[in-house]
C-alpha cells in the first residue's frame, strides 16, 4: 500500500498534465482555479512523500508517515500563503481570480488597543480564580522551575483563556501547508516532523492536535518544536500532554521560561517615570545599564518606590512602547525572556502586568496614561521605515510594525528636524520624511 502510494506520487503530474492534455472535446473549458488547485495538489502530494527520508531519520515508523500524511489536502484558507506561481516548472498559472485581493489597510498595533482595562481585569479575576483552584500544583511548578505561579497563569489566560479557547485547526494540516506554501515555509518543514514525532510517541493522537493556523496546540500554545525541547510529563502519567493535562501544559510552560534564562531574583520590569525632556532615544535592549545609572538619569520607579538596594547592579533597558505618550519600563532579563515567547514589546507588558495583577489581587494600575497617537496604515509606516533605511538608518525589521529602532530613529529624526521629541510615528514627521 505504502509503495503504491509513493510511485503514484512520483506520476502525479505526468497523470494530472495527460488529463488536461487530453481531455474530451466538447466538455466545455477547463475552470483556471480548479486546474490550479488539481496541479499545486498534485505538487503536494510529491513533495509529502520526499519527506520520507528526514521522517525516517526522525524515527518516525512508515506506518505513521503514510497514516498522517496519505491524502493529505491543502487548507487554502489559512493567512501567509504563497501559492507557487506557476503551479510547477511549466504547469499552470496562479489565476487573477486566486490572487490576493486588495484590501483596506489595516493600522498598525496601537499600544493603548491591547490593554484595555476591561480585558486586563477578566484575565486577572479569572487567573486568580484558576489560582485558587490549582494552589498545589502551581506552587510546585514555582518551586522547580523558579517561575512565578503567576506569570505562568497570565501566559496560560492570554494564550487561550484558560483553556477556553477553539483552536479550529488541525494541527498537521496547518502546519504542512505553511511548510509546503506559507511565508516561512523552511521554518515550518522541521515543524511538520516534530508533530509527526508526537504522535508516534504516543503522546497525542491527531485529533487531539488542535491548533492555531500557525501550528501552535495545547493549552500554553506550543508549536511542535517547543513541545520537543520543553514539554514536561508533571502528572506523572508517562505522556507529556498539554492539551488535557493541565499540570503538564502549565509546568512545560514554566520549563519554557527557566531554560530560556528567566531569573527568579527579579521581577519582569518596572513601571518608571522619566524627568522632564528626558531623551526617549535611550530605549531598547542595546542601551541597557544597571539600575543605578538610570537612577542617575532621573528615572525613578513610580508611586515613590525604591528600587531594591540589592538590584542596583542589575543591568536593564528602558522600554517605551508609545514613545513619551505611555508608560515607561524598565525591563529586566525577565521581559526579555517574556518576548522569546512572542516577540512583542506589548505582549510581555500584557502578560507582566496580568500576572502582577493576579500576584498582588489588583485592578489595572498602570500609572503612566496611554495617550492618544496619531494613526498609520501598516503599508505608510512600511514606506517610511523603507525610506529611513534608504538614508542609513538601522529601524530593525522593515515590517511596518514601530519596534524599538524605530522608534529610536524617529527620536533623532525628530531632534534634527527640530520637532517635539516623543518617539512616535507622527504626521508631522512621516510627511517630511516621505514628501
Amino acid at each position: 500500500m505504502a509503495a503504491a502510494w509513493h510511485t503514484r506520487t512520483r506520476l502525479a503530474f505526468a497523470s494530472l498534465f495527460t488529463l488536461m492534455m487530453f481531455a474530451l472535446p466538447g466538455t466545455g473549458a477547463a475552470d483556471p482555479a480548479s486546474d490550479y488547485r488539481r496541479a499545486v495538489e498534485a505538487r503536494f502530494e510529491q513533495w509529502l512523500g520526499s519527506l520520507w527520508p528526514e521522517a525516517e531519520a526522525a524515527g518516525i515508523s512508515r506506518a505513521t508517515f503514510d497514516k498522517q500524511l496519505k491524502g493529505l489536502k491543502l487548507d487554502w484558507s489559512l493567512p501567509q500563503l504563497t501559492p507557487p506561481d506557476p503551479a510547477y516548472p511549466g504547469g499552470p498559472a496562479l489565476p487573477d481570480s486566486m490572487k490576493p485581493k486588495p484590501k483596506p489597510q489595516a493600522e498598525f498595533g496601537v499600544p493603548e488597543n491591547y490593554f484595555k482595562a476591561r480585558s486586563l481585569n477578566a484575565l486577572a479575576s479569572s487567573g486568580r480564580a484558576k489560582y485558587r483552584q490549582l494552589a498545589p500544583t502551581l506552587k510546585s511548578i514555582e518551586e522547580q522551575y523558579g517561575v512565578p505561579a503567576s506569570i505562568v497563569l497570565a501566559i496560560w489566560g492570554r494564550e487561550t483563556g484558560y483553556g477556553a479557547a477553539a483552536l479550529p485547526h488541525d494541527a498537521i494540516t496547518a502546519i504542512a501547508t505553511q511548510a509546503f506554501m506559507g511565508r516561512r515555509a523552511d521554518e515550518f518543514r522541521p515543524q511538520l516532523i516534530g508533530a509527526l514525532q508526537i504522535i508516534e510517541l504516543g503522546h497525542a493522537t491527531r485529533q487531539m492536535m488542535k491548533s492555531s493556523w500557525a501550528g501552535a496546540m495545547g493549552h500554553v500554545q506550543f508549536l511542535p518544536g517547543d513541545f520537543e525541547e520543553y514539554a514536561v510529563d508533571f502528572d506523572g502519567d508517562g505522556k507529556r500532554d498539554i492539551w488535557r493535562s493541565v499540570p503538564d501544559a502549565l509546568a512545560s510552560a514554566g520549563n519554557s521560561l527557566r531554560s530560556q534564562g528567566w531569573d527568579g531574583k527579579q521581577p519582569w520590569a518596572y513601571e518608571v517615570t522619566l524627568p522632564k525632556n528626558f531623551d526617549c532615544t535611550l530605549q531598547g535592549p542595546d542601551q541597557s545599564l544597571p539600575i543605578r545609572e538610570w537612577i542617575d538619569l532621573g528615572v525613578r520607579r513610580v508611586n515613590g518606590r525604591a528600587f531594591p538596594e540589592d538590584r542596583l547592579g542589575d543591568w536593564t533597558f528602558l522600554v517605551l512602547p508609545a514613545g513619551m505618550k505611555g508608560p515607561a519600563f524598565l525591563a529586566t532579563t525577565n521581559f526579555s525572556v517574556l518576548k522569546l515567547y512572542n516577540n512583542s514589546d506589548v505582549y510581555a507588558i500584557f502578560v507582566g502586568h496580568v500576572a502582577d495583577m493576579i500576584a498582588y489581587n489588583t485592578p489595572v494600575q498602570f500609572v503612566g496614561e496611554w495617550q492618544p497617537v496619531e494613526r498609520f496604515t501598516r503599508n505608510r509606516i512600511l514606506a517610511f521605515q523603507e525610506v529611513l533605511v534608504s538614508q542609513g538608518h538601522d529601524v530593525g525589521k522593515v515590517d511596518g510594525l514601530v519596534g524599538f529602532k524605530t522608534r529610536q530613529t524617529i527620536g533623532k529624526e525628530e531632534k534634527a528636524r527640530g520637532l517635539p521629541l516623543t518617539c512616535y510615528p507622527s504626521h508631522a514627521l512621516i510627511n517630511q520624511v516621505l514628501k
